[in-house]
């Protein structure tokens, strides 16, 4: 594995389609927010980045190396995969364990997880190899393997829901201002973690378990639930109507 100190600052250097698909979810989250205002279709401004102390941390926890494709995923900060498929940094090692306990082969890293299923990246990535997800199963067996773009894109449609972009709309989600405002990066700075992978996640509070992030609404049943990383250790699933939510800022 390489280590941590040969890391550098610098800007993620990922495929153009990749920035792109990562920069319209952002967009569409905003835009979302923003109660459909066309002005909001745009990435929020800030810096995404990654810390490259906690970056080392994930790496020798999982004892591979994150290429730069699954990096830009951690650092976008997106609340939607963060919720759906817990993607993002902290949690890495926690998915990857689990993938490993299932069966998954020690090749892979799981970045997120979902149902059962481990959305995995190759623990040595090749140079100039084409960047691609493999979706395990709880067996370890591969389901299927797909460009991340690809992936991307499915999950645009997902979070539009049925909605539909006008045409000026998808110009301006397809212009070169949506995709150069997500410019992913490492910095050894450690308030980088909580600009990135964590901002836009929604917090809650549970009177026993305490305050923690919420990472995905599970479907199906009676009542909602939702899966939760309580800041005192563990995941559970609850009932949504036992946790109340917190502010951003705490």
């Amino acid at each position: 594995m390489t280590s941590g100190s040969e890391r550098s600052e610098r800007r993620l250097v990922i495929p153009e389609s990749v920035q792109a698909a990562i920069a319209q979810i952002l967009a569409i989250e905003s835009w979302l927010d923003a109660g459909g205002k066309s002005d909001a279709l745009i990435p929020p401004e800030r810096d995404y980045v990654l810390d490259l102390g906690a970056v080392a941390a994930a790496e020798e926890a999982v004892g591979g190396r994150l290429s730069d494709e699954a990096l830009a995923l951690l650092a976008a900060g997106s609340r939607f995969l963060g919720e759906r498929f817990g993607i993002r940094l902290g949690l890495v090692g926690a998915h990857t364990e689990d993938a490993r306990a299932a069966g998954v082969p020690r090749s892979f890293i799981a970045i997120g997880a979902e149902g059962g299923r481990f959305l995995c990246v190759p623990a040595r990535p090749a140079i100039g190899e084409r960047p691609r997800l493999t979706i395990c199963a709880e067996d370890g067996a591969t389901i299927r393997r797909e460009p991340i773009d690809r992936w991307l894109l499915e999950r645009q449609d997902e979070l539009l829901d049925d909605l539909e972009l006008s045409e000026s709309q998808q110009r301006r989600i397809d212009s070169d201002d949506v995709l150069e405002r997500f410019s992913p990066r490492l910095r050894a700075d450690a308030a980088a973690v909580a600009a990135g992978p964590s901002a836009g996640l929604r917090r809650v509070t549970h009177p026993k378990f305490g305050a923690g992030t919420v990472l995905r609404e599970v479907q199906g049943g009676p009542e909602p639930k939702l899966e939760i990383d309580f800041d005192s250790g563990g995941r559970r699933v609850l009932l949504a109507r036992f946790v109340a939510e917190l502010d951003r800022a705490s």
